[in-house]
């Protein structure tokens, strides 16, 4: 079975630097640069594992696409990682808070937790922040 990570970010190259490391990791990734736009793809993946979500985002922020997800009875129990630069402000219930940047061997290793790689390619390796 393929395990998903949606990760959400406005940035752009910060949102597809995190989907080429992970992906190079093996992990199955999909990208939306806001809340809604994250709302509106995560009910076509399939096992989604883990969702990486910024909070300062235009559009949808991050508090209101979680209480939208959280709404919705099969997405309710994906673990959520916020991902931000206002960590003090991460909403309650979420199962970890990362500050940016982040190394992203720390950022490789909780995802492991929640979700399998689809193939063992190998460590990207170096101390990059994302």
């Amino acid at each position: 079975m393929t395990h998903t990570v949606l990760v959400v970010e406005d940035e752009h190259e910060l949102r597809e630097m995190m989907r080429d490391a992970l992906e190079l990791n093996g992990f199955a990734v999909v990208t939306a640069e806001d809340g809604q736009d994250a709302l509106d793809k995560i009910g076509g993946i399939e096992n989604v594992c883990l969702v990486i979500l910024d909070l300062l985002m235009p559009v949808m922020n991050g508090w209101d696409f979680l209480e939208k997800m959280r709404q919705r009875s099969e997405l309710a129990s994906i673990p959520v990682v916020v991902h931000s630069s206002a960590p003090g402000r991460a909403p309650a219930g979420v199962a970890r808070v990362l500050q940016k940047p982040v190394l992203f061997e720390h950022l490789l290793s909780i995802v492991h937790e929640y979700c399998s790689p689809q193939s063992s390619v190998g460590n990207a390796g170096g101390q990059a922040r994302i």
